[in-house]
């Protein structure tokens, strides 16, 4: 920078210079070529000259300054550094992993005026690869659920459950179909009862296709799935919701011979404690 100054400075004192001599004898340059002739006086073509240098000068040192070799070897040697500070952060756990984007989830869902589009963006950019994580989609549909975008969450978990068979997400679908129009609800139960070529024996299925029949009003086939769940497996809720279906169709006797067996089943799991006996004094 300081050479560049001393260039100009010595640059104008040159042309004072010149100035004051060559006002008195301008002489003048004649060049010739061919049919073409340039004609300029000494003076001009001095002063040309000289612009011409300093305007060279600028041009080196402005390219010294940006060096485009200089600016490639400092964006690789950063580039590398990016590279190293990445390979030597350690690497999370899936669980770490997991907890970082249910931790996200919540604060994208606990946002003030939250909407549709903000969860899609977040699940597009950040959960979709997590679409085999029971915990994360579960997480997900609960926080459409909870802005009341119950169409959107019965679409995840019909999504998620064409390539990955996970219990709880079964079990919610039946439980969302309370939250959706009842034409929205026919189709959950034609969609479900489609999942009985590949799942026919599974409690679960059965239990949600006993309470999507209920939603739909269809008694006879919700007590038919909800014996089905309970020969499959002993289920403590396909019983209460057998048991309480039974009732409200004024089967009491029927309904009570399941409660009793739901207490039947439950007995066993407890501790062996004496019980009161009508053969013996009750003691009070």
């Amino acid at each position: 920078m300081v050479r560049l100054f001393v260039y100009t400075i010595l640059t104008v004192a040159a042309g004072l210079v010149l100035t004051l001599v060559l006002a008195q004898e301008p002489g003048y340059l004649l060049v010739s070529f061919g049919v073409y002739s340039f004609e300029t006086s000494l003076f001009a073509l001095l002063v040309a000259m000289l612009c011409l240098f300093v305007l060279w000068r600028l041009l080196m040192t402005l390219l010294s300054w940006i060096n485009p070799l200089r600016l490639f070897k400092s964006g690789r040697e950063w580039s590398n550094a990016r590279a190293q500070k990445r390979r030597n952060r350690p690497v999370k756990s899936e669980r770490e992993r997991q907890e970082d984007l249910l931790f996200e989830l919540s604060e994208v869902t606990s946002a003030e005026s939250v909407s549709l589009i903000d969860l899609r963006k977040f699940w597009k950019r950040s959960a979709k690869a997590y679409l085999n994580n029971e915990t994360v989609v579960l997480a997900y549909v609960e926080a459409l659920l909870a802005i009341s975008e119950s169409d959107e969450a019965v679409s995840t978990i019909e999504l998620c459950l064409q390539k990955n068979w996970f219990p709880s997400l079964v079990r919610k679908y039946g439980l969302v179909s309370l939250q959706v129009e009842s034409k929205l609800a026919v189709k959950q139960m034609q969609h479900a009862e489609a999942w009985l070529d590949a799942h026919s024996s599974d409690a679960e299925l059965l239990l949600t296709l006993g309470r999507l029949s209920l939603r739909n009003e269809l008694w006879g086939k919700a007590r038919e799935y909800f014996e089905r769940s309970l020969r499959q497996s002993n289920g403590q809720e396909a019983f209460a919701e057998l048991a309480r279906l039974l009732l409200s169709l004024k089967e009491q006797e029927k309904s009570g011979e399941y409660l009793r067996m739901q207490t039947k089943l439950v007995s066993k799991s407890l501790a062996d404690f004496p019980q009161p006996s009508f053969d013996k004094n009750l003691g009070l």
